[in-house]
């Protein structure tokens, strides 16, 4: 009998330990982890929901010719610091603006001389890292030239589906519609979806920080009976540059005109 029960026992500690090995090397999931009931982000995203905390629309960083950051907030300031012990801040507004198809160049004279900031649109691997950026970016100051990596910063808020509630402050009446126009983003395909209340359309679209670039956007053109935002969308819309933000849980769509679109999550 003592020798059924040790030989059970010894088997029972094996399979406990086995289910110990197991759990203790499962692997970590790459989108984030749990310690409890606490979400632990990945680095990389709770690296960017500070820096969005903070208001910064596009942000740089590179090992050349030594590490350093590079912050932008379109609306306020500029940031950048190196391990050289450079280290700047001066209002965005300050900085003269020149773009093209594949470049956005930014210079000023500041305290102390000369600064410029070319954001070229190419592809960029981070060499310690190896994370993927979708620009190139060069910051000058005075003879000094670092090179590295950057991107806009985008709200994943943004990433769903959305329909419109009011425009301005008028709360649109569903039945005017054949449908009601919804906008829908996917910020991975860099597109979006969607209908004016009548026809299809679709693009592409550039966040950039706290606003959108949208493409020139295509529709269909079918007859409409009822009402639709296709003159809004052509004018205020289409191949422009959006200002976005949210408030108790909608979209607001700032447009150049200074109008508004509200939107609330379909």
């Amino acid at each position: 009998m003592f020798l059924q029960n040790s030989l059970f026992n010894k088997c029972l500690f094996a399979v406990l330990l086995s289910t110990c090995f197991v759990a203790c090397k499962s692997p970590q999931s790459s989108t984030g982890s749990k310690t409890g009931n606490v979400y632990l982000p990945p680095p990389e995203d709770a690296a960017v929901r500070s820096l969005q905390q903070k208001g910064v629309d596009f942000f740089a960083t590179g090992t050349s010719p030594g590490s350093w950051q590079l912050e932008m907030n379109f609306d306020d300031t500029v940031r950048f610091t190196a391990d050289d012990g450079l280290a700047l801040k001066f209002a965005f507004n300050r900085l003269k603006t020149d773009r093209n198809a594949d470049r956005s160049f930014y210079s000023s004279a500041i305290t102390g001389g000369e600064v410029a900031i070319i954001i070229t649109e190419k592809s960029c691997t981070m060499p310690a890292t190896n994370n993927v950026y979708s620009k190139q970016v060069t910051f000058t100051f005075n003879s000094r030239a670092y090179t590295g990596c950057g991107k806009f910063l985008a709200d994943n808020t943004l990433n769903n589906k959305w329909l419109l509630e009011k425009i301005g402050n008028t709360a649109i009446r569903p039945e005017e519609y054949n449908r009601v126009p919804v906008f829908q983003f996917d910020l991975t395909k860099q597109a979006l979806a969607g209908n004016d209340g009548c026809n299809t359309l679709g693009g592409n679209i550039e966040v950039q920080g706290n606003r959108i670039k949208f493409s020139n956007l295509f529709s269909t053109e079918m007859a409409c009976s009822k009402k639709s935002i296709a003159n809004i969308i052509n004018a205020q819309v289409s191949d422009k540059l959006v200002s976005y933000y949210f408030k108790e849980g909608k979209l607001f769509l700032y447009l150049p005109d200074d109008s508004l679109l509200v939107f609330r999550k379909g």
